[in-house]
């Protein structure tokens, strides 16, 4: 799931009651409030506003939400508003998962999310993660 960064303590208890487990921050600083639900735990990547993540933290992530599903645990990621950096990351993992295309990816977060993947260096990082995804399968 995509969503803003979480600012109140309710916002973090809504999230578990919809069997989140997993918390992934992409932005700088860390989200407000969180230690109010120690069951949900906090993986950090801290990766600069309107800025693609680097090729290690996409495999960091992607890696991370295949254990989570694997024991059936559910993933939320945020970044400030949810879109830019939230969205790059959501498309990569439709990339792989999925077996989409990175366009086809972009064009999935955007109709789902509209003002997903905020620039030209974010799409392309993820047109570059599906062309090595593509060679090392």
């Amino acid at each position: 799931a995509g969503l803003a960064m979480p600012r109140e303590p309710g916002h973090y208890r809504f999230l578990l009651g919809q069997g989140v487990r997993h918390l992934v921050s992409l932005s700088e600083r860390a989200p407000p409030h969180h230690g109010c639900c120690p069951a949900l735990q906090l993986h950090r990547f801290r990766i600069p506003d309107f800025t693609p993540p680097t090729p290690r933290q996409i495999q960091s992530f992607l890696q991370l939400v295949e254990e989570a599903n694997g024991r059936g645990e559910a993933v939320a990621v945020h970044c400030m508003l949810g879109h830019g950096r939230t969205g790059t990351m959501l498309a990569c993992y439709l990339v792989k998962m999925q077996k989409m295309s990175g366009s086809d990816a972009i064009r999935e977060i955007r109709r789902l999310r509209p003002g997903s993947i905020e620039t030209r260096e974010q799409e392309q990082a993820i047109i570059e993660f599906h062309r090595r995804f593509r060679y090392v399968q």
